[in-house]
């Protein structure tokens, strides 16, 4: 059977897991190496020559969707670990809890899938198991509660694109509870349209909320209550909002695949906001990136970046218009990161560092980080430590559950350094060291 003398243990290793997640292959295998696999045995369970095995032990990224694969398979690795959709014809199925997470996975799917074109479905909005009690319903709602719902959202958001929504859940988990109990109240028709939309935009941000700080159910939840309360309401781009969020979520924690899916459902319904349509398509072409999707990832860049310069920001989407330059230019590095672009990548993540306002933490460490990472791939090590310890310095600051994935690349190339004879032995040694201890703080 794959990797049957691998021993158990080793799969249960945190770090081994997070590496996997993050496509850190070269962690892998080293932790593989420390376990007593040879690297001769590692080509021959992965099916790679054992010359491309020493390559990714030396650093080479593994970017192809084919060959990571390849390597699930190898190796036994449920293919959730690493973020890889089961194909139908996989001999090698998914563990309990992992098959269960695709079936909800389809759930979600489908649902999002009959919200936005119409049709039938068996699959529901899944429930938020906090919004079950009960909250006392007001005797009448009119414009003035729902503006103060609106600065309670846009509050909530501001906080989490500055510094990560962790500690924030609880709050916005009772407002929803008590948002959805004035749907009992007295009101126009007009103004139940209108709460059925601030009922969309409600869950989407408890659904990113709820994921900055790991709560991946609770997260699901709250962005089906959204697509169920947003076919009721007045804004046609509520539900747009929240596929990008549900996709988003997908992206950095579960599977690249459903994530371009939900883009690209998000996408049908943009056509009055070319900022949203912007948004979206740059999401497509960063979660085809992931699947080396070449051809899917230069369309999409191309009309996210066509749509975002014909966008008036200020007039466009309000709940989307703080994308605007910097987060255009950290998206399209990011993409060129994924794709292997390097060069693109290092230059378009360096305008984006610097075009950030003071208050931008979280997008600040995290361009930091994938800049650091594409100066190493350069070669450039030294500006690769110096945008690495900036980001570890920052990232203190950031509270959120993606801070180790969006490190992961930085760690990669700092524990790749510091594992051999090198002039910069030391430098990778003490940045792996920050790296770790704030990976530490933060879990």
């Amino acid at each position: 059977m794959p990797g049957e003398e691998i021993p158990p243990e080793f799969w249960r290793c945190p770090q081994v897991r997070d590496a996997l997640a993050a496509h850190d292959i070269g962690s892998v295998y080293r932790a593989l190496r420390t376990h007593g696999v040879p690297q001769i045995r590692i080509a021959a369970l992965t099916g790679q020559a054992q010359s491309e095995v020493s390559e990714v032990l030396s650093g080479r990224a593994v970017r192809s969707y084919d060959l990571l694969s390849r390597i699930a398979e190898g190796l036994g690795v449920p293919r959730g670990w690493m973020g890889l959709a089961y194909a139908g014809g996989d001999e090698q199925a998914p563990d309990a809890e992992e098959e269960e997470e695709q079936v909800k996975r389809r759930s979600f799917l489908s649902y999002a899938g009959s919200v936005v074109v119409g049709g039938q479905t068996d699959a529901g909005p899944p429930g938020v198991r906090d919004l079950n009690a009960h909250s006392a319903a007001p005797t009448r709602v009119g414009a003035s509660d729902l503006a103060a719902m609106q600065r309670m959202i846009t509050e909530l958001r501001t906080l989490d694109q500055r510094y990560g929504g962790v500690g924030q859940y609880g709050t916005i988990a009772a407002s929803a509870r008590q948002a959805e109990a004035m749907r009992e109240a007295c009101m126009s028709e007009q103004v139940r349209a209108e709460l059925m939309a601030m009922l969309c935009n409600l869950h989407a941000t408890a659904g990113w909320i709820a994921a900055e700080n790991g709560l991946l159910q609770a997260a699901h939840g709250h962005y089906g209550r959204a697509l169920s309360f947003g076919r009721e309401g007045t804004d046609p781009l509520a539900i747009s909002r929240a596929l990008y969020a549900a996709g988003r979520t997908e992206l950095h924690f579960g599977d690249a695949e459903s994530a371009l899916k939900l883009f690209q459902l998000g996408s049908l319904r943009t056509d009055s906001s070319p900022l949203v349509s912007s948004v979206l398509q740059l999401n497509c072409a960063w979660a085809a990136a992931f699947g080396q999707r070449k051809n899917t990832v230069q369309r999409a860049l191309e009309q996210g970046r066509s749509q975002h310069a014909a966008a008036s920001i200020d007039d466009d989407y309000p709940l989307l218009r703080w994308f605007r330059e910097a987060d255009l230019l950290g998206m399209t590095g990011s993409v060129q990161l994924a794709m292997g672009d390097h060069e693109g990548a290092a230059g378009n993540l360096s305008r984006a560092v610097a075009a950030r306002a003071p208050g931008e933490v979280r997008s600040t460490v995290f361009e930091l980080a994938s800049l650091g990472e594409a100066k190493f791939a350069l070669g450039d090590h030294a500006a690769g430590f110096r945008h690495g310890r900036r980001a570890v310095l920052l990232a203190s600051r950031v509270r959120s559950a993606r801070l180790r994935g969006r490190l992961s690349g930085l760690r990669a190339w700092s524990a790749q350094l510091a594992d051999r004879q090198h002039a910069a032995r030391d430098d990778a040694a003490e940045l792996l060291t920050r790296i770790d201890r704030l990976a530490g703080v933060q879990g």
